[in-house]
């Protein structure tokens, strides 16, 4: 899995520089998301978290760039993102289920592509695709008041490759502005976790909406009418 870590990585660091030569556009985007550790397994095979807590919201914030691929229709992104998520669950200890919190902060390098499905001069509605590479930079746990540093205790992965998708409107404010409101959804690929529990493994899923704000950065002759 380090070897497959390390491809995705290099891929995305190319793609980010290749954005930042060609780019068109420059986006700003904040917003709120939950997330949840899907389909959970322990070391004996077994899904011993309690996923019936309330979700809680979380804020983020995204910069980056996009170019046009083809058309003003389809367009490439590449960016960087500052996540901070809140994860309420709770560990069956017998059939008792016990409160366990997640506070966990990561930075991210995210690239892909975005089509749109309707391209009008002044409205947009697009799909996305892309993938994340995404480190933990801060990571705590509690239960029962007791707080544990999953970053200096290594038993939490420090990494993430996930796969992003989901749609956004678009409005052209001018020439030059345009805004947009996204929803996103975001797993991670399975592994058996080589930093934290052995054979501990989940997919770390999150749901986000956000509101976002590009701006053209062509020159004054050329006509773009913004796009996601």
């Amino acid at each position: 899995m380090l070897y497959k870590k390390t491809t995705y990585s290099l891929l995305l660091f190319f793609t980010v520089l290749i954005a930042e030569i060609n780019a068109q556009q420059v986006y700003l985007e904040t917003g709120v998301e939950s997330a949840f550790f899907k389909d959970y397994v322990n070391n004996l095979g077994e899904n011993s978290l309690d996923l019936n807590y309330a979700k809680s919201q979380s804020f983020f914030i995204e910069s980056g760039l996009r170019l046009d691929l083809y058309n003003n229709r389809l367009k490439g992104e590449a960016g960087l993102s500052y996540n901070t998520y809140k994860i309420n669950t709770g560990f069956y200890s017998g059939t008792v289920s016990i409160p366990l919190t997640y506070d966990l902060d990561y930075a991210s390098v995210k690239a892909g592509i975005l089509f749109s499905l309707i391209n009008e001069p002044r409205i947009k509605l697009n799909v996305h695709a892309q993938l994340s590479y995404d480190w933990l930079v801060n990571g705590t746990s509690t239960y029962r008041n007791i707080v544990n540093n999953l970053y200096n205790d290594n038993t939490f992965d420090k990494t993430l490759i996930r796969f992003h998708k989901g749609l956004s409107a678009e409005y052209n404010i001018s020439d030059a502005i345009a805004t947009y409101i996204k929803y996103n959804i975001a797993d991670s690929f399975r592994e058996k976790n080589e930093d934290s529990n052995i054979e501990e493994s989940y997919i770390y899923h999150s749901d986000a909406i956000s509101f976002g704000i590009l701006f053209n950065i062509l020159g004054r002759s050329t006509k773009c009418y913004g796009g996601f």
